[in-house]
């Protein structure tokens, strides 16, 4: 129907059939809209949909704590992180009276000590540069002999280990941006990097550990109980998915386009698991 027609020209049998027809009508559109209103409401807490799928309107997490089993903030018993007085200062600096009194201007004898105060402090941080010479000596006989560099020292000049593991745990623990990562050991250390020196070094962290992280997802493989859980993250501008493998001691984590069972078949990880695979399903 697109307009009303004059009801002044119905009768009464075709006005009840209009008003029959509208009254359907309305619980048609009533029961629609009560549809979609559900779809709209539902989330992971709800419905079989993934925690990937609520985006930035996913529910406010709820505590499982019973309420009033607690009392907010720390504990008894629990340790606390109050800074706490050194036993044994790397500095001490003394801090003595006038050698003689304002009053009669007799010399003060030796003084005591009154008052401590201590404070924790960086110290002054800034790169260090390490010169390795390799000597050489001819013998009498005529053979020259030569030092050699210790391992790891493979260039002309080259960053030591401390500094690149300082820039792989930025940037894969604490998830600072490449460049962000380079500036900050140029901000702390003097010591300014490129992105493409950070992503080196995590890459060389990748190849290091590579027997590491095979190691910890077979031994996941053979646990009895493990967790499973994905999230979706960008890479490279694309769509993927974030899958981990857990237990009390063990967490493994891989990168792959596809979610779900397809993704754990191409990791190799869950064809021979015959514990308890634990979601949160």
């Amino acid at each position: 129907m697109k307009s009303l027609p004059d009801l002044d020209r119905l009768s009464v049998a075709e006005k009840d059939d209009l008003i029959r027809s509208l009254f359907a009508r309305v619980q048609e559109l009533t029961a629609k809209v009560a549809e979609l209103e559900g779809r709209l409401a539902q989330d992971s807490r709800n419905s079989s949909k993934p925690p990937s799928s609520d985006g930035y309107g996913k529910p406010k997490p709820k505590s499982l704590r019973t309420p009033g089993q607690n009392p907010t903030g720390g504990q008894k018993g629990h340790e606390g992180h109050t800074l706490k007085r050194a036993e044994s200062p790397d500095h001490i600096v003394l801090h003595a009276p006038p050698a003689t009194c304002d009053a009669c201007g007799l010399p003060l004898p030796e003084a005591r000590v009154a008052e401590t105060r201590q404070v924790f402090d960086l110290p002054p941080t800034h790169y260090e540069v390490t010169e390795h010479r390799v000597l050489e000596a001819r013998c009498a006989c005529g053979k020259w002999h030569r030092g050699e560099f210790p391992e790891g020292v493979n260039a002309p000049v080259q960053y030591g280990p401390r500094l690149k593991g300082a820039v792989v745990h930025s940037t894969q623990h604490h998830m600072l941006p490449a460049q962000r990562t380079a500036e900050l050991m140029g901000d702390l250390f003097d010591l300014p990097l490129s992105d493409a020196t950070v992503l080196a070094a995590v890459e060389e962290a990748c190849e290091r550990l590579e027997s590491t992280v095979t190691a910890i997802g077979q031994a996941i493989s053979a646990a009895p109980t493990a967790h499973a859980d994905e999230t979706g993250m960008r890479v490279a501008g694309k769509l993927h998915w974030l899958h981990v493998l857990a237990t009390t001691y063990l967490t493994w984590m891989g990168i792959h386009p596809n979610r779900g069972k397809k993704a754990f078949d191409a990791f190799g990880l869950l064809s021979a698991f015959v514990g308890t695979l634990v979601h949160d399903g």
